[in-house]
């Protein structure tokens, strides 16, 4: 057995999931890439794996995730049940025009809150807590970033694709043969969102844990499903 210091597991994660958000916001349609998870709550140990919350172009999220997917399996950086310490778990894609999280309660309120932009060149991290300001209800909030020069030089993404095309109609085909084969896609409890402006993959969502914790009437309409598919 080996003896870690937690400080060197995290920092070395850290810097894995900044240098993989690069490479992954640079391939087709993704244009952010946020830090999710375990490592993003400061809770990360030698056995975790690496969370990316990623934000697409409208119409490009299937796209995104085929892209996504194919380069960290190619380079062995896909995280697997039995093959995920220090590996990306690209497990979260909204699209850019759709930030507001659905599903809302005290889980996701702590989940989503502890998001962290690694790759962000339009400083869309700014709209996506705009768009999620229900987690105050829950006694959450956001870390305040402190800008760079980067981020103060807001651009405005250039979408080709708002409906999406033939090639995300292909990918969305072969993908959704993929997932519908998986044991998880019928898992009990599981959280599977797959939708044109969302895709979820949670196969064991730590929701239940949380089912004592504050309650809040959002004025909303009860949005959470085991299994979601608008496709």
């Amino acid at each position: 057995m080996h003896d870690f210091e937690p400080s060197t597991v995290i920092d070395k994660l850290n810097t894995k999931a900044y240098k993989w958000a690069q490479v992954v916001g640079h391939l087709p349609k993704v244009v952010a890439v946020f830090l999710s998870g375990s490592i993003a709550q400061g809770r990360g140990d030698q056995n975790s794996d690496i969370d990316f919350f990623i934000v697409t172009q409208p119409g490009g999220i299937w796209t995104a995730r085929f892209f996504t997917n194919l380069i960290l399996k190619l380079t062995f950086n896909l995280s697997k049940p039995a093959h995920h310490r220090a590996c990306i778990c690209p497990n979260h894609f909204i699209t850019a025009d759709s930030l507001e999280i659905m599903e809302q309660d005290a889980y996701s309120a702590h989940l989503f809150s502890h998001n962290q932009p690694l790759y962000d060149p339009y400083n869309l991290w700014e709209d996506f807590v705009e768009a999620n300001s229900w987690v105050e209800a829950f006694s959450e909030s956001f870390p305040v970033l402190v800008k760079t020069a980067q981020h103060r030089k807001k651009k405005s993404p250039q979408y080709a694709l708002k409906k999406g095309g033939l090639i995300e109609s292909i990918l969305r085909w072969l993908q959704l043969k993929k997932i519908y084969r998986n044991p998880d896609f019928k898992k009990p409890g599981a959280k599977i969102v797959l939708k044109s402006t969302e895709l979820r993959f949670h196969p064991d969502p730590k929701n239940q844990y949380w089912e004592n914790k504050k309650v809040v009437d959002l004025g909303k309409k009860e949005r959470q499903a085991d299994v979601e598919i608008m496709v």
